[in-house]
């Protein structure tokens, strides 16, 4: 998996293609009518709040506004009281200009158990073939024993 530390820099926007990642919601498995936009993390906002043990999928939307670009993949990094998790990495192909793109990503289930709730921080980012970084974007989610996601 690619460390979002340890990917190139960024190189000036005439020379590679300028993705925006636009939003990331979360679809309830069994519940697909229900989307949930995650919103970004900011040091004042609260987290959202997803319960223990369901299973959701992220739905990732970007737009590419430069060239084309090849090796898309979303890259996600997971840190709960200052520890890392892991993470994943999805590849999601090659993109020509335009947009907006919206992609479902496969489905994960939230941790489950009273060590499992709590708050987690979550990187996410858009990362081209050749490890560079596109766009990024941080959030925070609550695990808890009981939430209903239809009250969203």
């Amino acid at each position: 998996m690619v460390s979002l530390a340890d990917t190139a820099p960024a190189v000036p926007s005439r020379e590679r293609p300028t993705v925006r990642l636009l939003g990331l919601d979360l679809q309830y498995t069994g519940h697909e009518d229900i989307s949930v936009p995650v919103p970004a993390a900011e040091k004042t906002s609260a987290p959202f709040t997803v319960k223990e043990g369901t299973e959701c999928r992220a739905v990732v939307r970007f737009r590419v506004d430069g060239s084309s670009v090849a090796g898309l993949k979303v890259v996600d990094v997971r840190h709960r009281a200052g520890t890392e998790l892991g993470g994943r990495e999805v590849a999601l192909g090659d993109f020509r200009h335009g947009g907006p793109y919206e992609l479902a990503l496969p489905p994960e289930r939230v941790p489950n158990g009273p060590r499992a709730r709590g708050l987690y921080e979550v990187s996410a980012a858009l990362v081209d073939g050749e490890g560079r970084v596109l766009d990024r974007s941080d959030y925070r989610f609550e695990v808890r024993k009981d939430w209903d996601p239809a009250s969203a």
